[in-house]
């Protein structure tokens, strides 16, 4: 993906939004910029995915969802791919066959999270349950967001 300029509009109001009122608030930010209803941050702990923030635009109060098994999500193919992985329309994606929320989780839009030293450490991703395109700037936006984070973690 491109990189987003330093003085694109979203980036700057998602820097402010970050820096005034942190993470849950950057996450609500970064969700109003895209079509998908959920927005999260999760880490990587062992088999285990745990939630960090959660956003789901439906349901504006919830805060964090529950852990889960990595495999029963699509932020495994984050972490194995140590890259970006996106999915428009799961039932219809050979990549994600057999998966277990490929008949729920229809479009996911993930991409690493990485220390200071650069190891990844979990994944911040959209999702939605109904399938749909997914832009090149929701990417850049997650991965400028990942930038923000890494100096944190």
């Amino acid at each position: 993906m491109t990189t987003l300029p330093a003085n694109d509009d979203a980036v700057v109001k998602l820097r402010q939004v970050y820096a005034s009122d942190g993470v849950r608030a950057a996450v609500v930010f970064l969700n109003s910029t895209t079509v998908h209803r959920f927005t999260s941050l999760y880490r990587f702990d062992g088999g285990t995915l745990r939630n960090i923030t959660f956003y789901d635009r439906q349901n504006p109060h919830a805060e964090k969802c529950d852990d889960i098994p990595v495999e029963a999500s699509y932020c495994v193919f984050v972490r194995d791919l140590h890259s970006a992985f996106l999915v428009s329309d799961a039932p219809e994606d050979d990549r994600v066959e057999g998966h277990a929320n490929r008949a729920t989780v229809k479009r996911y839009c993930g991409v690493p999270l990485r220390d200071r030293d650069g190891k990844m450490f979990g994944s911040i991703c959209h999702f939605d349950l109904s399938p749909g395109p997914i832009s090149d700037r929701d990417v850049e936006l997650l991965e400028h967001m990942a930038s923000l984070l890494r100096p944190t973690f």
